[in-house]
């Protein structure tokens, strides 16, 4: 197959086009075969170094340089990696995606990005153009499709590592931020710090992380004797400015005293709705974040916070995914991150609990 690439040089009034150099023109510049080209281009054995030299010298001097499309058909990968992402304004996402983007280019790899924005009918659509595209791998951040659609299209992927989502089927790798030992921990400091009324708001109910983090807001309020109020708990399906204003000025009727929050955007958006209503924070109301992102430092007050290391988890993800692609045996394919807590100005103690 040729692979043409049309330039288009104007001199003198005439216009010239040039026709891409393919392998084949190198092979017969150099009177050798094509598998001998590309066992030279990939470093291989069983070339003698007089003919490695020659073909060298030929490449340097007409400038070639192989098109993603040739070099694929000849090692059968692409060197691309295709990484889905539900929603890149959330600030969760910015620092995995440096992580994965700088380790797979120190691997040669380049990365596809792709955007569901929170939708499943566009993540399943995404995952079969990822397919068309013949990517080495997947890196898949935060699925919204359900497990028994995901098993349907395991088979047909490429090598998968999935963001917060965690299969045990063969061919599928997983880092999963622990979610509920997360919430679990936050529900705990504040209970410890004097809360019994602590509202929670968690994201939508086809999120694996807002389910775990409800389940450990819940079992650390049973563990300390509080009963539940459905007037404190609340779900977001998508993230709204107005919504939020609207569920802090609820907890607040509702004798609040804490608030934990699913992600630290929603905190500081909270923080600003208590300033609006004229409270302030964390005297007469604390709210806790949730993934460490830099927004957390920079709202006043600096928001308490369940911190990951993003930027270190998008290593990992792209670590796992390159192995994976080499054929590496992974000592374990799925990973588990527990959130440290980061304690700031946004949270108070009220009364607080001997430990």
């Amino acid at each position: 197959m040729i692979f043409v690439n049309l330039t288009v040089n104007v001199q003198e009034g005439v216009m010239e086009v040039k026709r891409r150099l393919t392998i084949n023109d190198i092979a017969a510049r150099a009177g050798v075969s094509r598998q001998t080209i590309s066992r030279v281009m990939n470093n291989k054995g069983d070339v003698s170094e007089a003919t490695r030299n020659q073909v060298l010298r030929i490449i340097q001097e007409l400038g070639y340089q192989p098109s993603l499309q040739a070099r694929s058909m000849i090692t059968r990968q692409t060197n691309t990696i295709a990484l889905l992402l539900p929603d890149i304004t959330n600030p969760f996402f910015p620092e995995i995606v440096q992580g994965v983007e700088e380790t797979l280019r120190d691997h040669g790899q380049n990365v596809f990005l792709f955007m569901t924005n929170e939708d499943v009918e566009r993540e399943i659509t995404c995952i079969q153009m990822a397919q068309q595209y013949n990517v080495d791998g997947v890196i898949l951040c935060s699925p919204r499709v359900d497990d028994a659609n995901l098993r349907s299209l395991i088979p047909n992927m490429p090598p998968t590592v999935f963001l917060n989502r965690r299969l045990d089927i063969e061919g599928v790798y997983s880092v999963v931020i622990d979610a509920f030992q997360g919430s679990y921990d936050a529900t705990k400091y504040l209970i410890q710090n004097g809360h019994r009324n602590i509202g929670i708001v968690v994201g939508p109910p086809r999120s694996l992380s807002g389910v775990q983090r409800l389940a450990g807001y819940k079992k650390a309020m049973a563990d300390h004797g509080i009963p539940l109020k459905e007037n404190l708990i609340n779900e977001v399906q998508q993230f709204d400015e107005l919504d939020v204003y609207k569920i802090t000025k609820n907890f607040i009727k509702n004798q609040a005293s804490a608030i934990l929050t699913y992600n630290d955007p929603v905190a500081a958006n909270m923080v600003q709705a208590c300033l609006d209503l004229k409270l302030n924070v964390p005297d007469d109301i604390s709210i806790m974040g949730f993934d460490g992102v830099s927004l957390s430092k920079q709202v006043t007050p600096r928001l308490t916070t369940m911190a990951v290391p993003l930027f270190e988890i998008g290593v990992m993800l792209a670590d796992m995914l390159i192995k994976v692609v080499k054929g590496e045996e992974l000592i374990q394919r799925h990973v588990d991150i527990y959130p440290v807590l980061r304690v700031a100005q946004s949270t108070k103690a009220i009364n607080k609990l001997r430990t």
